[in-house]
């Protein structure tokens, strides 16, 4: 394993909303499997629990957000073993849709394992030891990530 190529980043980030939005989870998940070969960590976002896992970071987070969440690629940068893109998000249903953008990086290591740090509005308390997934969602409707 090792770094991805620049152009399979890029691939991949030219189709990342368009699969989600469209629904095509099996598609989107293939996708990620072409940049993603090694361990996956995720702090999502930033100051928050560290997630684990390949599935956890791809197919739950479809299953949790993707009902609930439109995304628009505005940017994506590709430097040395980094990337990274602003997205516009458009979170929640009917009349109580709320427009904001994440700051998404993602590194990888000689051995092909990718570090995510995600950056978006989230409340001032919000703690290392919170799991942010819960407020957005209710805990009822977290996959726990142990």
């Amino acid at each position: 394993m090792a770094v991805p190529s620049r152009e399979a980043r890029l691939a991949h980030a030219a189709q990342h909303c368009e699969l989600w939005n469209a629904g095509k989870k099996d598609e989107w998940v293939a996708s990620w499997k072409t940049i993603a070969k090694g361990s996956v960590t995720m702090f999502d976002p930033v100051g928050t629990k560290e997630k684990h896992g390949f599935d956890h970071a791809t197919s739950e987070a479809f299953d949790m957000f993707q009902p609930v969440n439109k995304m628009y690629m505005l940017t994506v940068k590709v430097n040395g073993n980094e990337m990274a893109w602003v997205i516009e998000n458009h979170f929640g249903t009917g009349d109580q849709i709320h427009e904001t953008y994440s700051i998404e990086t993602f590194r990888w290591d000689e051995n092909g394992d990718l570090i995510i740090k995600t950056y978006y509005d989230m409340p001032e308390g919000l703690g290392e030891g919170d799991d942010p997934y819960e407020l957005l969602l209710g805990k009822e409707n977290v996959i726990p990530n142990d």
